[in-house]
């Protein structure tokens, strides 16, 4: 018996081209893209530096603009979106970066407190307790006082991914 339901692809691509800079300085850096990612899917990207790995990953996390092709997250349309509309889609998505980009001058707690100030619907008064949750959920509840240079390079990535939280 088939089902009813046609499952879509979390992330569907289609002939995406990105280009760096313009007119005789312009560089392809992707040519020609198909791709489908399913719910639950593990995917591996692979390729030599400068191949386009990361470029292909900012473009899917919504944090460049699709210039030509089609890139659908979640069903929606990425091409032609507003920053409005990139940043709702960015609130659906986890990263985790190769690079932890947390501030050396603030904790654990200061840098994950950074992302709680972007969300005026969170009373100040809150962050702390919401901050040191966030942390105690990734195994971190001893290292929240702790500045980058005292984490290992995996507690350092758990700060960094968890900047991004569910909404109560």
């Amino acid at each position: 018996m088939y089902s009813k339901f046609i499952m879509k692809p979390t992330i569907a691509i289609a002939n995406l081209n990105h280009t760096f800079g313009q007119g005789t300085l312009s560089k392809p850096v992707l040519n020609d893209i198909n791709l489908n990612i399913n719910s639950g899917e593990i995917i591996i990207l692979t390729g030599p530096s400068g191949s386009g790995k990361t470029t292909l990953l900012s473009l899917i996390g919504g944090l460049r603009s699709v210039q030509e092709g089609s890139l659908k997250i979640f069903g929606k349309e990425m091409r032609g979106t507003s920053k409005k509309q990139l940043t709702q889609i960015r609130n659906q998505i986890g990263f985790i970066f190769q690079h932890h980009n947390l501030l050396r001058c603030l904790t654990a707690y200061g840098n994950v407190r950074m992302s709680l100030k972007l969300h005026p619907e969170i009373p100040m008064s809150e962050h702390r307790q919401r901050a040191v949750a966030i942390l105690e959920a990734v195994g971190l509840a001893d290292r929240v006082d702790y500045y980058p240079e005292k984490l290992s390079g995996g507690q350092k990535q758990r700060v960094a991914s968890n900047s991004h939280f569910e909404k109560k």
